[in-house]
């Protein structure tokens, strides 16, 4: 059976491989983590290996937010089995900067 600390890593590296999503974010309260042996995955929050499972997570602003969170529920099914998945937008950020570059993804 998978541990909760297999499967917030997973689903964070899913996550993170993403094009939309910037980053993971545990929130302002640090309060979206999994505490797993040696530190924490900031980010994703599992309750047990059967969910429900919390994203915090900051979105770059070039595609729909709706569709996009849709798509992230979709992708940690994927990973770890049908479950509740919340999606918490911690944030969004410019696909473009200052100079009109784009940050490295």
């Amino acid at each position: 059976m998978t541990t909760v600390a297999e499967l917030a890593h997973r689903i964070a590296h899913a996550v993170s491989a993403d094009p939309a999503v910037a980053r993971l974010d545990a929130g302002s309260l640090g309060l979206v983590a999994t505490y797993v042996p040696g530190g924490k995955v900031a980010g994703v929050r599992v309750a047990s290996p059967t969910g429900p499972v919390v994203l915090g997570v900051v979105l770059y602003l070039d595609r729909p937010l709706p569709e996009v969170t849709a798509r992230l529920r979709e992708l940690v099914r994927s990973v770890a089995g049908d479950m509740a998945v919340n999606v918490e937008v911690a944030g969004v950020v410019s696909t473009v900067d200052d100079a009109g570059e784009l940050p490295p993804r």
